[in-house]
């Protein structure tokens, strides 16, 4: 697990090193060009000062010693920084139009000539060194050619390279040296800046860490980066969705609490009013209430905590296998003919031929289909009928089952997906208020929908079951 100072360090240092490298380069090509421009006046000036002596005076010296006047123009005396192995660093040539040697070395490289007469400067080796070569043509005033006019000779100055690169040299290291610092510092406060954002993350989980467990307050964003809002404000949205679990925890635990009342007190109370019975039929007639209520009792516990178990399980159905709806409904509206014929009710399955594949849970979606054939049944009167079809449309597995009860109004019909809500008018029947609720939540747990709508010829209730289809035939298996 990184740091988020590690993360900002892997992120800032690789660029950083290239643009310090890059910086070097262009710091050094420019400090070598510096060097070089003033090192290249000085050879301008010498040579300049050499052509004046030769053109106004006639002096040549016969060795390969310069004059004393012109290397103090070029800044150096024999033997100084920068020299060859000789002592030397600084040579010249004067050279006669037709090639001889008038004075200096025979042997120093020349630039090419140009054209219009001017110096003329160029990079060459020179005994084995890196050396700058300048030249210039002079007309002698002293020395005349054959046809008697001046001669035209060569001015040659050769200068070792190494004094220019040894200044360039120095000028980029201490630009360097600033350039480092420079990058130092800003890296010092880039990561003073990460450690006070820091800690403004640290005060914040440690308020958190000080809270009360029911304590789901939003967190503040005052002194806060406005980079850490949005994950401030995604922590307060996930606070107010378990503030509204926990009252919703609430709620169900009182209304349970109330909803077992009701049941246990008349249990209580038939008990006590048979212990006082001396007639056998009598006692048995209460004895048969009394599992009537505790059979009610029973069922109003097994859905509360199907309820419950449906609920914690919401949009994590990643347990499904395929299954055939078509036959789980079959199934389910068998094991529930018994009561059909009790009450002498019509009850049909509209068969397809075809499969209906889904991916889920087959013990949610077999309670999902009882709870709603049940209800159908219950609220059916004698005599009625009752109908269930399931088919495939686009990618929607869609069941459909009717009756012929007395209906709800739609005014009512949002209200009867919430928990305990019973609906007396049909047909006097009444529930525990929970099997629409089992209803909705199995389908938001397997991204279905459920709706209700009026029956047949506007007669009784229609509830329509959405599921998503199966397209894969190995899918959850």
């Amino acid at each position: 697990m990184t740091s988020l100072k590690g993360s900002v360090a892997l992120w800032l240092l690789p660029p950083l090193i290239l643009l310090l490298a890059a910086n070097a380069v262009l710091s050094y090509r420019g400090a070598r060009e510096a060097a070089d421009l003033a090192y290249d006046r000085s050879l301008h000036m010498a040579l300049m000062f050499l052509g004046e002596r030769l053109t106004t005076s006639g002096e040549v010296a016969a060795t390969g010693d310069l004059p004393r006047s012109i290397r103090e123009v070029l800044g150096e005396s024999a033997g100084g920084e920068g020299a060859g192995a000789d002592g030397e660093r600084v040579f010249f040539a004067v050279i006669a139009s037709d090639g001889r040697s008038l004075a200096g070395e025979n042997d120093l490289p020349k630039p090419k000539p140009n054209a219009d007469g001017t110096i003329r400067f160029a990079d060459a080796r020179y005994r084995g060194k890196a050396v700058r070569v300048a030249s210039i043509d002079i007309r002698s005033k002293h020395l005349t050619a054959v046809d008697g006019a001046g001669l035209l000779l060569e001015v040659v100055l050769v200068e070792d390279a190494g004094a220019r690169v040894a200044l360039a040299q120095q000028v980029f290291y201490a630009d360097l040296r600033r350039q480092l610092a420079l990058a130092v510092f800003s890296v010092a406060l880039a990561w003073l800046g990460l450690a006070a954002t820091l800690r403004s993350l640290r005060r914040l989980s440690e308020d958190l860490a000080r809270r009360e467990a029911e304590d789901l307050a939003p967190l503040a964003t005052d002194d806060m980066p406005t980079e850490v809002h949005p994950l401030i404000e995604a922590i307060n949205r996930h606070l107010a969705r378990l503030a509204d679990l926990l009252e919703t925890s609430r709620r169900f635990a009182a209304d349970v609490a109330h909803q077992l009342r009701t049941p246990l007190t008349l249990l209580g109370a038939q008990a006590q009013y048979g212990l006082r019975q001396k007639d056998t039929e009598e006692m048995r007639r209460i004895i048969e209430g009394i599992v009537a209520a505790s059979r009610s009792a029973q069922r109003l516990c097994n859905q509360m905590l199907s309820l419950s178990r449906i609920e914690a399980a919401k949009g994590l159905m990643n347990g499904g296998v395929r299954l055939d709806l078509a036959a789980l409904l079959r199934e389910t509206a068998l094991d529930l003919g018994v009561l059909a014929l009790e009450k002498h009710i019509d009850l049909t399955y509209t068969d397809t031929g075809r499969a209906v594949p889904v991916i889920g849970n087959e013990v949610m979606l077999r309670e999902l289909f009882s709870n709603l054939i049940d209800n159908a049944l219950r609220y059916t009167p004698n005599g009625g009928r009752v109908g269930i079809a399931a088919d495939i449309e686009g990618e929607m597995a869609r069941v459909t089952i009717t009756d012929t009860g007395p209906g709800i109004a739609p005014a009512a019909r949002a209200t009867l997906f919430k928990r305990f809500h019973r609906q007396f008018d049909r047909s006097g029947a009444e529930g525990s208020g929970l099997g629409l609720a089992i209803v909705h939540q199995i389908c938001l747990a397997h991204g279905g929908v459920v709706k209700l709508g009026d029956g047949a010829d506007g007669q009784g209730l229609s509830v329509n079951v959405r599921l998503p289809v199966s397209s894969d035939p190995a899918a959850g298996q």
